[in-house]
């Protein structure tokens, strides 16, 4: 959404970011809506958005701005990326649009603005696409083009399909439409294999690059901002679609309803209550080992989340 400037913290490069590799077949997987690194006090700091997922070894970014003014012009994924220079990561938005200008002898500089989802990984992410969800049109409010962001990671001890979803703010109906296009994605692209499948060659030419073809596992997790409480008829439906478990539901049902935003709702923004979830397949469920909502952290409008697994 639209956003009032705001004082933007300078970045450093490489945080000290203890335990970044896990111990005993434990993963660590974090969601955080960091809102372009805009606290509630007006400052973009993304340093403080880092250090609130420290440790984690799979992170599901929200809301990460390329040029925008808003955020400085910056490129806030590779900015991010500086700051965790031990994972690998992708970006991906489903918001693109044109940002260029002209130097002074007329020649084009190609920029685009884009606000989108970021995965970051201690594992090799082997494939990775982005999934534009169903928009709708309101003529009176601001709305835009959402995105889920797909990657395959093998940890060594399990390949799994990570995607970090961002749904809708302003509209039910609009969620339940994009509930039902992930779906249906989710559900077919096991079967459908990998970014590539097959014979790794055409008509003799190589299109493997001399690499195994990526997997498309069952297992997988979905997380993110699904502006959606436990309570509505379009995070019911996504379970009852996909089959997927609720990580709260199965090691801390008491919080299953606990707020994971750090202010009310708004003119604009309706959306109140636990909205930012982490839901795996059930072959994942029993080794979910605890979840935990971070009330402390204070660099944007939604408060980290994580969910930790015994993979041994």
């Amino acid at each position: 959404m639209p956003a009032p400037q705001a004082l933007i913290m300078p970045a450093f490069a490489g945080l000290n970011l203890p335990g970044l590799r896990s111990a005993g077949g434990i993963m660590k997987v974090a969601s955080y809506n960091i809102q372009f690194g805009r606290g509630l006090d007006g400052v973009i700091d993304l340093v403080r958005s880092c250090q609130a997922i420290r440790g984690a070894d799979i992170i599901c970014l929200q809301e990460v701005d390329q040029g925008w003014k808003r955020s400085g012009d910056k490129d806030q994924a590779q900015e991010i990326a500086g700051l965790l220079p031990t994972y690998y990561y992708v970006y991906g938005s489903s918001f693109d649009v044109d940002a260029s200008s002209h130097s002074a002898h007329g020649a084009v500089i190609n920029r685009r603005r884009r606000h989108g989802n970021m995965i970051l990984s201690r594992w090799p992410i082997l494939s990775s696409r982005c999934i534009n969800l169903p928009k709708q049109h309101f003529p009176d409010r601001f709305n835009m083009q959402m995105t889920c962001v797909e990657a395959v990671i093998d940890t060594g001890a399990v390949v799994i399909r990570v995607y970090n979803y961002h749904a809708g703010y302003l509209d039910s109906a609009e969620r339940l439409a994009q509930v039902a296009d992930f779906t249906g994605i989710f559900a077919r692209s096991p079967a459908e294999q990998g970014a590539w499948s097959g014979k790794a060659d055409i008509d003799g030419d190589d299109w493997s690059n001399q690499r195994n073809a990526p997997l498309m596992p069952i297992s997988a997790i979905v997380c993110g901002d699904f502006n959606a409480a436990p309570a509505t008829g379009e995070y019911q439906l996504l379970l009852e679609t996909t089959g997927l478990q609720d990580c709260w539901e199965l090691v801390d049902p008491l919080n299953r309803e606990t707020s994971t935003l750090r202010k009310g709702t708004s003119n604009d923004i309706q959306v109140a209550g636990k909205i930012d979830h982490i839901l795996v397949t059930p072959d994942l469920g029993d080794r979910v080992e605890r979840v935990a909502i971070d009330d402390e952290a204070d660099g944007s409008d939604h408060k980290p989340i994580e969910a930790v697994f015994d993979l041994a």
